[in-house]
């Protein structure tokens, strides 16, 4: 009996049975991977495109030709624009994606949310940020006034006026904090150079300092640009060490030009050697 399985496992049959699972193995493997391609559409990159100001018809169209899909994350109400404008785009136009990648929208309502205010007063200045950005507002002014905490709010205000917890605000309001100033406090200006300008406005109001102008350079003609375009340059610049008042401002320089930023990266990482040296 052990020696007809040795002689079976010897045979030419045996042999063409284990050849043929070979190749279906082969076979499936290589169906998988060529599915797993497809599936995944690897290699496949598509540029995203800007959908900022189109109307949400349109973008769906702009989206279709370009084998990418949406789907409506948010709306808010900006009044200068007709209901349904696209407002806001995750991934942000320019991003490399695969094809069939869903695009998540913001877009213009018909008329703005209403939303309950949260109670502000008495809290840090910090807890205050994470309400208002939770809760979708903006993040306004700094304005400081007399009081021995420093960054305590003493109240928000909305167009001019102060607000009280549980009024009704439209979503996406602007909102001032009026803060404690403190007993001489002095805050010194945040490096900015490299970031966008929403990430510039960020820096500057978590530093307890306010936004001044914003210009933006010749390489600047589309509302991409401006999303992507860079802080070039600072003034108050970060390399002065100059000591502020809280709620002072600070203006930007914004470009897209490589060279420029490069060129305002070195100088900054020059200057502040010199100051550690």
């Amino acid at each position: 009996m052990k020696m007809k399985s040795v002689n079976f496992f010897k045979s030419k049959l045996f042999l063409i049975q284990v050849g043929i699972a070979l190749l279906i193995t082969t076979v499936l493997i290589w169906i998988t991977l060529i599915s797993l391609r497809w599936y995944t559409h690897h290699g496949e990159e598509l540029e995203v495109p800007d959908l900022y100001g189109m109307s949400i018809e349109k973008a769906g169209n702009e989206l279709e030709t370009e084998q990418l899909v949406f789907s409506i994350y948010d709306s808010i109400y900006n009044p200068k624009y007709a209901p349904g404008t696209v407002l806001d785009q995750r991934p942000l136009a320019g991003a490399i994606v695969k094809r069939g990648r869903s695009l998540f929208l913001t877009i213009n309502a018909n008329k703005p949310e209403q939303i309950r205010f949260p109670n502000l007063v008495d809290n840090s200045f910090r807890q205050a940020y994470e309400l208002l950005v939770t809760n979708g507002f903006q993040i306004g002014k700094l304005e400081y006034a007399n009081n021995q905490f420093f960054n305590l709010v003493l109240y928000p205000k909305y167009n001019g006026d102060s607000i009280h917890a549980g009024s009704m605000v439209d979503k996406g309001a602007s909102i001032d904090l009026v803060l404690g100033r403190g007993d001489n406090n002095e805050v010194t200006a945040p490096n900015l150079i490299g970031r966008t300008n929403t990430q510039a406005k960020e820096k500057i109001i978590l530093s307890n300092l306010n936004l001044g102008n914003v210009r933006f350079d010749q390489s600047i003609s589309t509302h991409f640009d401006s999303i992507q375009a860079k802080v070039w340059q600072q003034n108050p610049s970060v390399t002065n060490n100059q000591r502020l008042s809280p709620g002072s401002r600070i203006d930007i320089w914004l470009t897209r030009d490589s060279v420029k930023l490069q060129q305002a990266d070195s100088l900054l990482q020059k200057s502040l050697s010199n100051l550690i040296f």
